[in-house]
This record gives structure tokens, sequence and C-alpha cells, in this order.
């Protein structure tokens, strides 16, 4: 399997895709610091009023990743489905590579630049942020702790991903369907989320007349009717540490407080994306 792994890691650094996503990922980052950087510059009064992690890059470093996500499933699909389309597989097997050699020398090469792609992202924000700012509101051990469970999420994410692209010969069907999971994870993942993070109560203002006439606005909280409960709302937080992009988006808001739970879910969709991926794909009649 090591000269697969070796092969496709030639490959993928002669990938201009690949070239492609790593200035997507850096340019992001660099632009969205010069976007912070002149709004504060534009109302410092206002920024004045607000804490550190506003006038830095750290707000906002670890969330780039939920529009990354989109050009890694293109990546990704693409990277495998050239395999199909060039007929490299079947000359694997013909050579005597076992198929499941194949499979997860795929699935160790898409990892290992999906946290490329990811860490690019992350280092030039955080990077550039702090060339631009001079200030940080994440500890050293919150910014590693946050680093660690995104590329942890990653690699269960691009299980996912490989599971997908290797089962499907066609590289642009295998590249829309890639694209379209990840929208449907994404949209699942904002879903859930606003669900857990609506308040029990709303607080509203009622107007009191007194017996003199005097009009009052006393505070009453009124129990919101779409906040959820129960069974249901244990399901939800299930989804929410479970799902690749819910945990992105817990980590995008710098919340740590789940990592341990998070990685073992993470590497949990790994080992069973990758089960499945491999008994899937040695029954599959490769045309």
């Amino acid at each position: 399997m090591n000269k697969l792994i070796k092969a496709n890691f030639s490959r993928l650094f002669k990938s201009m895709f690949f070239k492609v996503c790593l200035i997507f990922s850096a340019g992001l980052g660099i632009l969205m610091d010069m976007a912070r950087y002149i709004d504060i510059q534009k109302n410092q009064e206002l920024y004045a009023k607000f804490g550190v992690e506003y006038k830095s890059a750290d707000g906002f470093a670890f969330s780039l990743v939920l529009y990354i996500i989109f050009a890694i499933s293109a990546f990704t699909a693409v990277f495998v489905g050239t395999d199909y389309s060039d007929c490299t597989i079947r000359n694997k097997l013909m050579v005597g590579n076992k198929r499941t050699e194949i499979y997860f020398a795929n699935f160790i090469t898409c990892a290992v630049a999906n946290v490329i792609i990811l860490m690019t992202s992350i280092i030039v924000t955080l990077g550039f942020g702090y060339a631009l700012f001079r200030v940080t509101s994440l500890t050293a051990k919150e910014t590693a702790i946050c680093i660690i469970i995104q590329c942890v999420t990653m690699i269960g994410f691009s299980a996912i991903l490989v599971l997908i692209s290797m089962l499907i010969q066609s590289k642009a069907s295998g590249a829309v369907t890639a694209l379209i999971m990840t929208i449907v994870m994404f949209l699942a993942a904002m879903t859930i989320s606003n669900k857990l993070e609506a308040p029990e109560y709303y607080e509203d203002l009622t107007e009191i007349t007194s017996e003199t006439g005097e009009v009052q606005y006393v505070p009453v909280e009124t129990k919101n009717p779409s906040y959820i409960t129960g069974t249901k709302r244990e399901i939800y937080e299930l989804l929410n540490d479970i799902l690749p992009c819910n945990q992105f988006y817990q980590i995008a808001c710098c919340n740590t407080e789940n990592a341990g739970k998070l990685a073992i879910y993470s590497a949990l969709i790994m080992i069973l994306s990758n089960g499945a991926g491999v008994v899937l794909f040695r029954k599959k009649d490769l045309k």
C-alpha cells in the first residue's frame, strides 16, 4: 500500500485543483481579516464597546471551514473520480493491488489533503490577523484544542466523502452528490443549532395601568412554544455532536467543552464510513 500512497501524493501535489483549494482557503482568510480590520477602522467607537474577540481573528478563524467544506467536497470527489475516468483503478488491480489497499490509500491521501487545506486557512487567518490586530482572545491551549478537534472532524468528514466518491464511478456525478450531501449536512447543522440555541423563555414588557392612571411597563417571561424538551432535545443534542458540520459549527463558536466527545464521534464516523466503504467497494462491479 505504500507505493499506492506514494503515487497518490505525487498526483496530489501536481493537482491544479488542490492548489486552487489552497489558494482559496488562504485567500478567504486574508479577505476576512482585511474586512474586519477595515470595519474596525470605520467603526472604532462601536468596537470599543465590544470584547477582544471582536477585535481579533480568533472570532472567525475557525468558522471559515463552513465555507471551505464545499471546495473540499468537490476536490475529494474529483480526485478519487480521476482514478475511474483514467482507468487507473483497474490498472492497480491488474498489477496485484487489493481493493482494500486502494480504498485506504485514497482515504489517507484525501484526509491528509483536506487537513492541509483546513490548516492553511487557520494558519493564514490567525497569522495575518495577528499581524493586523496585534491581539488574541484565545489562549494557546484553547487554540490548540480547536485546531486538533477541527482536524479530527475533517478526517471523519473526509471518510464520508471518500465513501461516496469510491462508489460513484462518474467524476461529475460524484462531485454533484458530494456537494449535495454537504449542503444537506450544512443546512441540518444550522437548523439543529438554531433549535438548540433558542431560549426557553422570552422576556416581554407588559403595560400595566395603576389605580392612579400611571402606566408602567413590567417585564414578563413568556414560554417559547418552539423550545424543544425531553427526548426530542436529547436526539437533537446527539445529532449536534455526531454530524461533522455540527461539530465544525461548535468549534467555529470556540465551544471546546465537548472536545473529547466530538473527537470520539469523529473517530466513530471514520471507522464506520471506512468499514462500509471497504465492504461495498469489494462488491462493486468496476466497468
